[in-house]
């Protein structure tokens, strides 16, 4: 699995393969993918993610986190090439687990779509259960 993104960023964990991405659309579901051959990935370790990346879209680390105006973002996942839409995407990739978020907006689309995430993400995981 592989995202080509047009302008492309900074980044170089968004031009490796990925075995884990999560979507985030306005008013929308979180969408995740996982790479061929790689297991599903447990909903705590998702939450976890995202609630990873909401703080360095807070603290807008330019380490992990690229803010770009608009960009064109294709997936090439299952033989196939997917045009992504959504405002927030976080990408971790298969060799290193590095983790990167892209942000298509400003500053504050970001924040607000990851807070979304961990809210719809959270909703799946029985928090009374220890």
């Amino acid at each position: 699995m592989k995202l080509r993104i047009y302008p492309q960023p900074d980044n170089e964990a968004f031009q490796k393969p990925l075995q884990l991405l999560i979507t985030v659309e306005p008013d929308g579901r979180p969408e995740v993918y996982v790479g061929e051959g790689i297991l599903k990935p447990d909903r705590h370790l998702v939450l976890g993610i995202a609630q990873s990346m909401a703080v360095q879209i807070e603290e807008k680390d330019p380490e992990t986190v690229v803010f770009i105006d608009s960009a064109i973002v294709d997936l090439e996942w299952r033989q196939s090439i997917q045009r992504l839409t959504a405002g927030l995407i976080i990408a971790r990739t298969v060799e290193e687990g590095a983790i990167a978020a892209l942000v298509l907006g400003d500053p504050s689309s970001g924040r607000r779509l990851a807070r979304q995430a961990i809210r719809a993400l959270t909703g799946t995981i029985r928090l009374d259960v220890p």
